[in-house]
């Protein structure tokens, strides 16, 4: 068997390059509108179009057409969202990422949060 000889300015090259460390993801305060995040599956998502409200502590409000509100927390750090709602005793955990201009949410840990990871939150607010 023969062994090949790497040259010292590949080695060098090899070992100087490293991807650039991805800052983590945060869903800033503000309005949004929720969307099914598979658009082909929009009528098993029963929140799309409605208006979602993330303050900067983390606390969000979600309003259905009928003006009832559903409140939680989302508390984020390092790219991973925990969440829990006012029916929740377990909170969820999930990984952020920006995804055709909104923001969604991949499950690292579920809980009685099943669905979130179904959503998508795009910033503004719904239209009339």
């Amino acid at each position: 068997m023969r062994l090949r000889r790497i040259s010292p300015l590949l080695l060098a090259a090899i070992a100087a390059y490293h991807l650039p460390a991805q800052a983590p993801t945060v869903m800033p305060a503000g309005s949004y509108v929720i969307q099914a995040r598979d658009s082909t599956k929009a009528d098993s998502v029963g929140m799309v179009g409605w208006p979602m409200v993330l303050k900067g502590n983390g606390a969000f409000t979600i309003t259905s057409p009928d003006t009832l509100t559903f409140s939680g927390k989302l508390v984020q750090k390092d790219g991973v969202a925990t969440y829990t709602d006012q029916a929740c005793s377990e909170p969820g955990q999930y990984v952020v990422r920006q995804e055709r201009g909104g923001f969604a949410f991949d499950v690292k840990n579920e809980t009685c949060s099943a669905g979130w990871s179904k959503l998508l939150f795009v910033p503004g607010k719904p239209k009339k």
